[in-house]
C-alpha cells in the first residue's frame, strides 16, 4: 500500500539519489585510479554501499507498508543507517579519500532523508 503523501515520495527520491552519488563517488575497485585504497573495496567500501542501500529499501519498503510498528522500524531503521553513514563518510574525509565539498554534499543528502524520515515517523505516530 503506497502512501498518498507527496513527502514519502520525495525521501524515495531523496533514497535513489542517496544511492547514485555513493556509486558515483566510490567508484570501482577496478578504475584506473581508484579513490579508495584498494584493499578498501570488499570492506569498508562495500560496507558503505549496503548502509546506502539498506537506507533505500527501508524507505521504500516502509512506503509500501500500512502505518503500524514494522513500518515504524522500517523508518528508524532508515533514520539509524543515515548516522552511520555519516560517521563513514566522516571518515573517508579524515582519510582524503574524498573532498570536503564532496562529504559536504553527501553528508547533507544523507541528513536531509535522516530528517525527513524522523519527519514521517512523527507524522504517522500522529494518525
Amino acid at each position: 500500500m503506497s502512501a498518498s503523501s507527496s513527502h514519502e515520495f520525495v525521501i524515495g527520491n531523496m533514497a535513489d539519489d542517496l544511492v547514485n552519488l555513493t556509486i558515483r563517488i566510490c567508484g570501482k575497485k577496478e578504475d584506473k585510479a581508484p579513490r579508495f585504497p584498494k584493499n578498501l573495496y570488499d570492506g569498508f567500501v562495500c560496507r558503505i554501499y549496503e548502509t546506502a542501500l539498506d537506507i533505500h529499501e527501508s524507505v521504500f519498503i516502509a512506503n509500501e507498508t500500512r502505518p503500524g510498528e514494522r513500518r515504524a522500524d522500517l523508518q528508524k531503521n532508515a533514520a539509524s543507517k543515515c548516522v552511520y553513514l555519516n560517521h563513514l563518510i566522516r571518515i573517508c574525509a579524515d582519510n582524503g579519500w574524498i573532498s570536503e565539498k564532496q562529504r559536504d554534499t553527501w553528508q547533507k543528502l544523507v541528513s536531509a532523508i535522516k530528517w525527513k524520515t524522523v519527519a514521517w515517523i512523527k507524522s504517522d505516530e500522529k494518525r
